[in-house]
């Protein structure tokens, strides 16, 4: 079953210029990763948050230790384990279209 992960309450610092960089480092336009259906960004109500679909949980897991983690640390040379962690939800997708 396809999972809305949506990401919010991002440590100090976090934003668009870590996201660009996070971005370019994973380059996700040109290589996306397996299990990906749509991904947004932007500030909601005055936070910066994300929200992915996903085929799975698996999927998206998979994403975050293999791709989303190294990432975060090659660009702000921090380990993302051990700093402040966002706030993550997960919402099961009764249906989406994808035109």
């Amino acid at each position: 079953m396809a999972v809305a992960i949506r990401t919010t309450d991002f440590p100090e610092g976090a934003g668009t210029d870590m996201y660009d960089g996070v971005q370019a480092a994973m380059d996700v336009a040109n290589d996306p990763p397996e299990g990906l259906i749509f991904h947004w960004a932007g500030e909601v109500d005055g936070k910066w948050t994300i929200t992915d679909v996903w085929e799975t949980r698996e999927a998206y897991e998979r994403f975050r230790e293999e791709r989303l983690f190294p990432a975060i640390q090659k660009v702000s040379g921090m380990d993302p384990a051990q700093t402040p962690q966002p706030t993550v939800s997960e919402f099961a997708v009764h249906d989406y279209v994808k035109p």
